[in-house]
């Protein structure tokens, strides 16, 4: 995991090594027996950039070698861009839109992921103002509704939202998933 001098490192507490060593080492320990897949829970959180970039290489390198699938779980939107083939948005512990990461990133169908998308900041956008905010609150885990729990937060609710049972993840394109009864189009993305 080009920690350098191993054999030193070996010898040290957790408490001894830096962030970026210590998430070396747990790497190192999960894939010591080339697992088929490895789930990593926000692998490069805490981490500075020039550490996370390396992390991250360390695991593209890693899938490489040795033909291993990653599933990362983060917030991070720009690990998920360089990092995921596909992607699955989750909200309230439901999967919300499920696509290829290219299909994701260029055309969200979820409002959610739609609104989460444009909240953050980007390089192409400097100087144009303000991020714009996903209003509301999220809704507590521990009583979900039984509708859909974007609802509230919703722009595009309509009438089935607030009637009908949480919509069921349904494929609207090829690869493409999204558990939504009014699905954003790319002609409303543009407005």
């Amino acid at each position: 995991m080009g920690l350098p001098e191993p054999e030193d490192v070996v010898k040290r507490y957790p408490f001894q090594l830096s962030g970026g060593m210590a998430q070396r080492v747990m790497i190192a320990i999960a894939t010591a027996l080339e697992p088929r897949v490895l789930i990593l829970d926000e692998p490069t959180s805490a981490l500075d950039v020039t550490v996370q970039a390396a992390i991250l290489e360390d695991l593209k390198s890693l899938q490489r070698r040795q033909s291993t699938s990653l599933l990362l779980i983060t917030h991070d939107l720009g690990v998920v861009a360089q990092m995921a083939d596909e992607v699955a948005v989750m909200y309230a512990g439901s999967i919300a839109e499920r696509a290829m990461s290219i299909t994701l990133f260029g055309r969200p169908r979820h409002p959610y992921t739609w609104s989460l998308l444009g909240s953050r900041p980007r390089r192409d956008r400097d100087g144009e103002g303000r991020l714009t905010a996903i209003r509301g609150v999220p809704p507590s885990l521990v009583d979900l509704p039984d509708r859909c729990a974007f609802l509230p937060r919703c722009p595009k609710a309509t009438n089935a939202c607030r009637t009908d049972p949480a919509p069921p993840l349904v494929e609207l394109e090829t690869q493409h998933h999204v558990a939504c009864y009014n699905p954003i189009y790319q002609n409303e993305a543009a407005k």
